[in-house]
């Protein structure tokens, strides 16, 4: 067990890396951390976004959103997906002719980019064509990138958090949020006078929306069934903490329905798209893995649709070891809501502590993954799994408030990966970085240089 002591700003910070405390303050005793931080910006386009909700108006939200990711819904979004993985396959087929390096991590952002645009804002965007940039990816790039808003809003809630209350300042630019409200407003209000409405994202929001107005829209999906097979390895969910609450019709505010539209945005984009780049990465650099995983993708043929890619073992083992060793988030945090007892260690934690669960040191521990450094899909084979020490992976949290995008995200990935190693052989090339180094404070995990490989067309 390790627990230590630290601060971020003036507030202090209890971190904690032993799986079996992390998994009682994640799961079992919810109730007492549900919030992820007291971020009071005053401002609406940052407050109502469902990372910073608390209490019961999360709970609300979440039952909103979590509906988008259920089997049905996604099943409907795969061939989107499909299509903007086609576009890049079309584009890494003319660097593959020229004989050219792929810098992966910005292939596969202007994937993940196409991915969300088309799935979340119903829009369809030219994200591979070099020397252009539609004015949705600009926008989105100023969102997502580092800025000294982001860094100010941290330094205010760390140090000041009165003055960011007072100041209602947002780590969100405002011509960015204003460029998103003008295209998330005019998107509904073209969806709302068309006939056929498309399942995606947006549209979940418009519906709970007008039912919140009392509105009757369309009837629901035929298949909400979540599809849990991706919680036997990737989250326990500790989902019964939602059962009770009454969340039927909850009232969706404008700021709601438009910071929540961004929410694929925001959690999607540098997090899958690092998952992506690094598994890309490792298989380039692990050619016999990459043969393995070529010839179980072609014992399907041409048939890959939603069903398939869950179907594949190898796959959704080198996806899990991918994310333990480059875990896109190294640290999860919650809020104590109320004076809590630390195990039998005798410390208590006081109401409105920061506590902060490191999963990179959880994920990287020797004690749990034998030469942990080592990228081996082998751990999370089906045969192998029995020697995982449970609770000891959680590479979306755990708890009622892991990701809630956790499935589309897997979904979204396994897609990629076997759609371009059905098309491509992955190689290193004189500009490969083995092994990688790693950006310092980065909020998402990133290689220090670009990871550079070639692909070449398959015979």
């Amino acid at each position: 067990m390790c627990i230590c002591s630290a601060f971020l700003g003036s507030q202090p910070v209890l971190m904690i890396n032993d799986p079996e405390l992390i998994t009682q303050m994640n799961v079992t005793d919810f109730n007492k951390f549900v919030d992820r931080n007291k971020f009071v910006s005053g401002n609406g386009f940052n407050d109502r976004n469902i990372f910073n909700l608390i209490g019961d108006e999360w709970k609300q939200m979440r039952s909103v959103i979590s509906p988008t990711f259920s089997s049905g819904k996604m099943r409907s979004m795969h061939p989107i997906i499909i299509e903007a993985v086609k576009r890049l396959e079309a584009y890494l087929a003319t660097k593959a002719e020229r004989k050219e390096e792929v810098s992966l991590k910005a292939v596969m952002s202007n994937l993940t980019m196409d991915v969300i645009a088309s799935c979340a804002f119903g829009t369809r965007i030219d994200t591979h064509t070099d020397g252009h940039t539609s004015e949705f990816v600009t926008q989105a790039q100023r969102a997502l990138g580092g800025n000294w808003r982001l860094w100010v809003f941290f330094l205010f809630t760390s140090i000041f958090p009165q003055l960011l209350k007072w100041t209602k300042f947002s780590p969100i630019d405002p011509g960015v949020e204003r460029f998103f409200r003008d295209a998330v407003s005019s998107i509904a209000k073209r969806r709302k006078s068309e006939k056929v409405k498309p399942r995606d994202y947006l549209q979940l929001l418009i519906e709970a929306q007008d039912r919140g107005n009392g509105a009757h829209p369309s009837g629901p999906d035929t298949d909400d069934k979540l599809d849990t097979n991706a919680e036997q390895i990737f989250a326990e969910t500790g989902g019964q903490a939602l059962t009770g609450h009454k969340t039927s019709h909850p009232i969706i505010s404008d700021d709601d329905f438009v910071t929540n539209s961004m929410i694929f945005l925001t959690a999607g984009f540098d997090t899958t798209s690092s998952l992506l780049s690094f598994l890309c990465y490792e298989l380039a650099i692990n050619e016999l893995c990459q043969q393995r995983l070529y010839e179980e993708i072609n014992k399907f043929c041409d048939d890959i649709n939603y069903e398939t890619i869950s179907q594949m073992p190898y796959l959704e083992a080198c996806v899990a070891e991918t994310l333990r060793l480059y875990n896109p988030i190294t640290t999860v945090g919650r809020i104590a809501d109320e004076e809590y007892t630390v195990g039998d260690t005798g410390l208590t934690i006081p109401v409105g502590m920061f506590v902060a669960f490191d999963l990179h040191v959880l994920h990287h521990s020797p004690e749990y993954y034998p030469d942990p450094m080592r990228w081996d899909p082998e751990r999370f084979m089906p045969e192998n799994r029995h020697k995982l020490v449970p609770k000891t992976y959680m590479p979306f949290g755990t708890g009622p408030r892991n990701c809630v995008g956790m499935r589309f995200a897997l979904m979204e990935a396994k897609t990629a990966i076997v759609q371009l190693v059905r098309r491509f052989r992955f190689r290193r090339s004189v500009n490969t970085t083995i092994p990688l180094k790693f950006k310092k404070f980065n909020f998402i995990l990133d290689a220090e240089k670009d990871i550079k490989i070639e692909m070449k067309i398959r015979d």
